[in-house]
């Protein structure tokens, strides 16, 4: 599928360089302008489907600078309303996370790559197309994931940088209430300087119980290098445990959390990065992470099955006698649908990289894996036309925040090249697809 023309007016509210979504091919163009980050960072949910719409967000870089954007699907008329402005982003890596209350409304993030956050909730029930003034909270933030739960408080966690140890952040926001924090949920072991933290956030409904899967990146500090772990709170994250219900003393460290794989090293072997959590029609979590130090590519879905004890998908094998010779990484991520399937999507990469980068790839491919036996067995399927040349990757796939059921979920992710600076302003193409 090459780039298209859209002919006619975007929808009232949008800005007059979008246009609006149009389906080809299976597939619709969400926009012509997405940045090099369009869809990225699996942690942050950007789907909501709610009542026979299905809203999506992303991030754009028209000559004005980084958008925040967001357009929603009539299911009953199938057209697109829309894209409507969320608000500006500092540069790349402020892309849209979004949620839903019990009400309708939906709430979103957006803007910052080492700022504050800024809030903002539409005016109306299952509306995108006009929201509240802009509010702020936080310091020097990135990287958030939000969820809400049924008495409409909204969790986030994210990211936050310090002239000392950088650190996981969690804050809460009850309704008509300001932002509330932050409370320091962990923090690696360097004093200063860059440090890598993915956190994905997910509710439990009924009881409220959050479940926090996430990452740590860092080097230099003769101590843990790559870890993938996990936290839960079951009293709306005043209090936080391992999976046994060991309680952590807050902030929590490298030392202290339950590995769900990690590298001791801090300059490899194990290159660990997390997808995003999601929890089954039991309750249980489940996370995707990756292994980004060298082929065979190779991704997990790790389940919890007992207090402590998290059995290993290998998504590898299926993906091999589908695409010889191939790997599957993230960003990616995966949900369930209202039939109990696991749905997974990850991006496809040869082994023989031909001397590239792995990231935005140019042979990148979007991919999904569906299973009906929670993970015995996995079906593969290319999503991305074969377009050679130019990456189709960082997949965000739909999942619930607390308010939202996801039936046969929709993905979302970026046809376009990652530029060479965060603040490159680029012309990339943001698709979307419904995986059924």
């Amino acid at each position: 599928m090459t780039r298209r023309q859209f002919i006619g007016a975007a929808a009232a509210g949008a800005l007059a360089t979008s246009a609006r979504p149009e389906a080809t091919e299976g597939l619709t163009v969400l926009s012509t302008e997405g940045c090099g980050r369009a869809t990225a960072y699996p942690e942050t949910n950007k789907i909501i489907t709610l009542a026979g719409k299905t809203h999506v967000c992303w991030l754009d870089s028209p000559a004005e600078g980084f958008v925040a954007r967001i357009a929603t699907l009539s299911h009953r008329r199938r057209e697109w309303a829309g894209p409507f402005d969320l608000g500006e982003a500092f540069d790349n890596h402020g892309g849209p996370a979004l949620a839903v209350d019990s009400r309708g409304i939906l709430h979103t993030v957006y803007y910052p790559h080492h700022h504050p956050f800024r809030y903002r909730r539409s005016l109306a029930a299952n509306d995108a197309s006009a929201w509240s003034e802009e509010t702020e909270f936080g310091e020097r933030c990135t990287y958030p994931s939000m969820v809400c739960g049924s008495d409409d408080t909204l969790y986030l966690t994210c990211r936050e940088s310090s002239d000392a140890r950088w650190g996981l952040h969690f804050y809460r926001k009850r309704p008509d209430a300001e932002w509330e924090g932050p409370l320091r949920l962990f923090e690696g072991h360097a004093p200063g300087g860059y440090i890598h933290l993915g956190a994905s956030l997910a509710i439990a409904p009924r009881t409220d119980r959050l479940h926090l899967g996430f990452h740590l990146y860092e080097t230099g500090t003769g101590e843990m290098g790559y870890l993938v772990t996990y936290l839960t709170s079951a009293d709306g994250g005043d209090t936080w445990t391992t999976s046994a219900g060991e309680r952590m003393d807050l902030p929590a460290g490298p030392a202290t959390v339950e590995p769900i794989a990690q590298s001791a090293a801090t300059t490899g072997p194990e290159d660990h990065r997390a997808g995003n959590l999601v929890l089954d029609a039991e309750g249980r979590p489940w996370l995707t992470y990756t292994r980004w130090d060298g082929p065979p590519w190779r991704t997990h879905v790790a389940v919890l099955t007992g207090p402590g004890h998290w059995r290993r998908l290998d998504l590898l094998p299926a993906v091999e006698r589908a695409w010889p010779g191939h790997g599957i990484v993230t960003p990616g991520g995966a949900t369930f649908g209202e039939d109990g399937q696991l749905h997974v999507v990850g991006v496809l990469l040869p082994n023989d990289l031909g001397g590239e980068s792995h990231w935005g790839h140019s042979g990148a491919e979007v991919i999904w894996l569906a299973s009906t036996d929670r993970g015995r067995s996995f079906q593969c399927r290319r999503l991305s036309p074969a377009r050679p040349g130019i990456p189709d990757w960082l997949p965000s796939i739909e999942r619930p925040t607390g308010h939202n059921l996801v039936g046969v979920p929709h993905v979302e992710w970026t046809h376009g090249h990652r530029g060479d600076s965060n603040a490159e302003l680029l012309r990339n193409d943001v698709l979307f697809a419904r995986l059924g």
